[in-house]
């Protein structure tokens, strides 16, 4: 898998949107909120950072109630690296994949690609997250008598994924997300809120050319797959998170849970009974780490499930996270770039 970004998202930003790089900060002073006393912003508003990490999709069908032996489609995604600068308004960052790290690794590795793109931006109150992924050729994971699944190369399969999280923190005077998820403010008590997240998305699976390997083409997931199977859908979860700081928020460690139903809808010919079903979301986050005023470092994790009922075919989507972040903040400069920045 080759996955590579640059941005330079001047347009972007200056419309209110900003890609998820765990340490964009407010350009505000360093002084606390004045609707809330326990959130402090900082005056340095800048940072460079690196962070390194690794992310994983897993999807399947069927009616089996042990997920993880179930026949099932990996993307090829590899350990990265990354870099990033947020000055003023733009935001620059350069990512690269770690050698020997793909999940799969061996003869015909490079033709299965996998790639994403992730936004973001936080308000007090809201926060909204957009991401896409794209795999072309996926894993194809088949489990026997062993611990270990055997891997297959699927070159044929197309998948994509579009999603929008829109979240609502209910309470934002005792819980930040900025200071609790990517340390750009710090929270100088603990504290949480219920919160609300809507999840609009698209999931689409397409075929180029049918597998050569008979030995999943009985199964639900390879019907799915062969008749292109796409659907739009929308999760509702509501849960709560909770910040624990100490050392007057140096220190922090919060976690976060949510659960919903919601419902979908299938576009392709293969659901022809039914188009309308049922579904269940969740997702959990962890951050912890070190909130200085000019250095921070931390580690997130991320799982996310949705399913549908496993008599509509209980096609499942997991995705994980994980990625330990270090940045420094730094001031403005006295004279400007270019007569711009």
């Amino acid at each position: 898998m080759r996955r590579f970004r640059i941005y330079i998202l001047s347009a972007l930003l200056l419309l209110g949107v900003r890609p998820i790089l765990w340490a964009q900060v407010d350009t505000v002073t360093g002084r606390r909120l004045a609707d809330s006393p326990r959130i402090l912003t900082y005056a340095d508003s800048n940072s460079a950072q690196t962070y390194i990490g690794e992310y994983h999709t897993y999807i399947s069908a069927g009616t089996s109630n042990n997920f993880k032996r179930q026949t099932r489609l990996q993307a090829n995604t590899s350990a990265y690296l990354a870099f990033s600068l947020s000055y003023k308004w733009l935001t620059i960052a350069y990512q690269f994949n770690l050698p020997q790290t793909s999940v799969f690794r061996g003869p015909g590795d490079h033709t299965v690609k996998a790639s994403s793109l992730s936004l973001s931006h936080w308000w007090n109150n809201w926060g909204i997250e957009a991401s896409y992924q794209h795999d072309r050729g996926m894993i194809l994971q088949q489990f026997t008598s062993g611990p270990n699944p055997i891997n297959f190369i699927w070159q044929g399969v197309d998948y994509r994924y579009v999603g929008i999280n829109l979240d609502y923190v209910f309470n934002p005077n005792h819980f930040s997300f900025k200071a609790a998820n990517n340390f750009s403010r710090r929270q100088t008590q603990s504290g949480g809120s219920l919160m609300f997240m809507l999840t609009p998305a698209y999931q689409n699976f397409s075929i180029t050319h049918a597998m050569l390997d008979s030995a999943a083409k009985d199964t639900t997931l390879y019907n799915l797959v062969n008749k292109n199977a796409n659907h739009l859908m929308i999760l509702a979860r509501f849960g709560y998170a909770y910040n624990f700081v100490w050392d007057k928020g140096q220190w922090s460690f919060s976690p976060m849970a949510l659960i919903g139903p919601g419902g979908g809808l299938y576009l392709d010919q293969l659901h022809d009974k039914q188009k309308v079903f049922p579904m269940l979301g969740c997702q959990g986050r962890l951050t912890g780490g070190y909130n200085g005023n000019k250095w921070y470092v931390y580690l997130n994790a991320l799982y996310d499930l949705s399913q549908e009922p496993q008599k509509n075919l209980g096609l499942k989507t997991v995705n994980e996270t994980t990625a330990i972040s270090v940045g420094y903040r730094f001031p403005h400069l006295r004279h400007k770039i270019w007569k711009v920045l």
